[in-house]
């Protein structure tokens, strides 16, 4: 609301740029209205499926293609966030499109276009949510792999289109905190506190959560690996609303919060377990049947490291199930090829032996 009505953020907000201003472009144009907000992420969804179908296509062909679009569309954890207002319809649409533009049929050299149209899209990704940095890093890693020729060239064109949406950002940024914040100034402190927090300070300096991490390795090794896999949680467990207490404090604060939600109860949990389940299963049949076809091994490396970028990015902090939607399309597109994989090898009839005569 102070973009409509100020045009600037205020030197008080914290957060990335992105969602505010898809919220304050809906607003511009239909009011402050949240239908007008659902309705527009609706669409959104609707066409996440088709990017989706899109990518498969490109990997596996038109029936993947086709399979992973179907089952993005009925995938309900796809269904609950284009009635989210949160930025992950956002993020997860951005995101699949920069994969989009990075994909090749087959081994086809990666073309400059592609890759820079690219970087621009990880770079918008990026300002929605900042954990997308490290895609951003794992995938300037997979250019330098992958491409046969030009390769400085087209690493240069990807670092430019990411630094062209960045760069506003951190200029905004230095001007406000004084420093070079690449998208929002609580890196640090959303870090996990590491050990025994000391009451006093040591040789007059205050202990810092980086200081701590770095005294007990050990200690924040198992912090990551429980969080790592506390992301691949197949139905939400961290959900603040699931606490009655907290609901009833929400409802006092502001009455149109209701005190009673879906979260937490069985048919949620039996939901979750019955679709998330299957499709993990199917998507590593389909990732191990796609390594073993080395023609797409560049498109499954880049999808794979969508995947484990998220995860080990969360895992520094704290992970749960919202924050693996926008990788969700990269496992349901590895399942539907897993899935055709596994109906083509239950189908196949047996050979036809020679029946001398």
């Amino acid at each position: 609301m102070n973009l409509v009505t100020n045009g600037e953020f205020g030197e008080t907000y914290t957060r990335p740029p992105i969602y505010p201003l898809f919220l304050a472009g809906i607003y511009a144009v239909f009011g402050e209205k949240i239908l007008a907000v659902r309705l527009v992420e609706s669409v959104l969804g609707a066409g996440l499926a088709v990017l989706i179908a899109l990518l498969a296509a490109r990997i596996g062909g038109a029936q993947v293609g086709a399979l992973a679009g179907l089952l993005w569309s009925v995938y309900p954890i796809a269904v609950f966030i284009a009635g989210l207002v949160y930025p992950e319809t956002v993020v997860t649409t951005l995101l699949a499109c920069a994969v989009l533009c990075m994909v090749t049929k087959g081994d086809r050299e990666l073309g400059p276009r592609r890759i820079f149209i690219g970087g621009v899209l990880f770079g918008l990704a990026a300002l929605t949510k900042p954990v997308v940095l490290v895609t951003i890093a794992a995938t300037t890693l997979w250019i330098m792999y992958w491409s046969r020729a030009h390769r400085l060239l087209l690493t240069a064109l990807f670092l430019l289109g990411v630094a062209i949406p960045l760069a506003p950002w951190t200029v905004r940024n230095f001007s406000v905190y004084g420093g070079i914040v690449i998208v929002e100034p609580r890196l640090v402190g959303s870090l996990p506190w590491i050990g025994e927090f000391p009451e006093e300070s040591t040789n007059g300096k205050q202990p810092t959560k980086t200081g701590a991490i770095v005294q007990y390795p050990g200690e924040f090794a198992v912090h990551f690996a429980r969080e790592f896999a506390q992301f691949w949680e197949l139905y939400p467990q961290r959900v603040q609303m699931d606490r009655p207490a907290y609901r009833e404090s929400m409802h006092e604060t502001d009455p149109r919060i209701v005190r009673r939600t879906i979260f937490g109860t069985n048919w949620t949990r039996l939901v979750s377990l019955l679709s998330a389940g299957p499709i993990f299963f199917f998507a590593l049949i389909g990732a191990g049947v796609l390594w073993f076809q080395k023609q797409q091994r560049q498109a499954l490396s880049l999808l794979g490291l969508a995947i484990l970028s998220f995860a080990i990015g969360y895992s520094f902090f704290y992970a749960k199930t919202r924050y693996r939607i926008p990788i969700e399309p990269y496992i349901v597109i590895l399942s539907a090829f897993g899935l055709r994989q596994t109906w083509i090898a239950l189908t196949r009839r047996p050979a036809q032996h020679a029946v001398p005569i």
